[in-house]
């Protein structure tokens, strides 16, 4: 449907589409942190807590679920197996650590209990499950999975410290991928 059709047609769709291009091209994309080697590919993408109150209301998310968003710090991750092994995800095995200390990652069971306590309907339990990224994963050879995880909201930079087993060869040395100095992601200033 070209443009001219659409902005006759559907007038208000046209307008918001429209104002959120602006919105999203007026404020700075955040920072992709990457690393990649003949193995695996590994993306870490901070989240601001309006990015992500903006996506669960998109979804029709209840306000106070999406307030207790906001304590959290959101982090997108995406991988690509790109070897010809299983690598094997288990997030339990990945670190987060500051100077002075070392962080956990808020857990699917975390949510369970802020979910309940808030009431909050299975299918946005549902919902926000599946935006997670998966505790354990066998990524299979040229695989692709993605999902978001959250920790508690800090203002201090920490390091990411993620291992990855590799399948049928219990010697063989695990896939460790390190990011530095990662941080939350910021609202911008009104």
């Amino acid at each position: 449907m070209n443009s001219l059709l659409l902005h006759t047609k559907y007038p208000s769709t046209f307008l918001l589409l429209i104002c959120a291009l602006t919105i999203s091209s007026a404020q700075a994309a955040p920072k992709r942190h990457v690393f990649k080697n003949p193995e695996i590919k590994m993306v870490v993408i901070p989240r601001t807590a309006q990015q992500m109150a903006a996506f669960y209301e998109g979804r029709e998310f209840p306000i106070n679920a999406i307030n207790a968003t906001r304590d959290a710090c959101f982090f997108t991750i995406g991988i690509h197996n790109k070897s010809q092994s299983i690598l094997k995800l288990n997030t339990n095995n990945w670190t987060f650590t500051t100077a002075t200390e070392t962080l956990s990652l808020l857990s699917r069971a975390h949510w369970i209990q802020r979910w309940k306590k808030l009431n909050l309907p299975q299918r946005f339990q549902s919902t926000f499950r599946w935006t997670l990224l998966p505790n354990q994963l066998d990524f299979q050879p040229d695989e692709h999975e993605g999902g978001n995880i959250t920790l508690a909201r800090i203002n201090t930079p920490f390091t990411l410290t993620a291992r990855f087993a590799k399948e049928m060869n219990s010697n063989a040395k695990p896939l460790i991928i390190t990011f530095k100095n990662l941080r939350c992601a910021e609202d911008p200033a009104p």
